[in-house]
């Protein structure tokens, strides 16, 4: 999930070679979602980056916060999404 447009959402689904899930934006009300996390960064009205990883049943399993210019490994975040399953 995250601010950011469905063509986004897109172009990053391809940095994994595709997936097969839904991908959320958390556009309005803005931020709503990264509030209830804690990850809302409010003087400067964004939200943090971070990766969540939740199970079905809602369950927080995994989550790395890297901040809002941090970058993320795709293939890291793969694996760390296959050790879970």
């Amino acid at each position: 999930m995250s601010v950011d447009s469905k063509f986004c959402h897109k172009a990053w689904a391809g940095d994994f070679g595709g997936i097969n899930f839904p991908l959320l934006a958390d556009f309005h009300p803005k931020g709503a979602v990264s509030k209830e996390y804690g990850l809302w960064l409010d003087e400067a009205g964004i939200s943090d980056r971070a990766t969540v990883l939740i199970s079905k049943d809602g369950t927080v399993l995994w989550s790395e916060s890297v901040g809002p210019g941090g970058a993320r490994q795709p293939s890291e975040l793969l694996e760390k999404t296959k050790s879970l399953v």
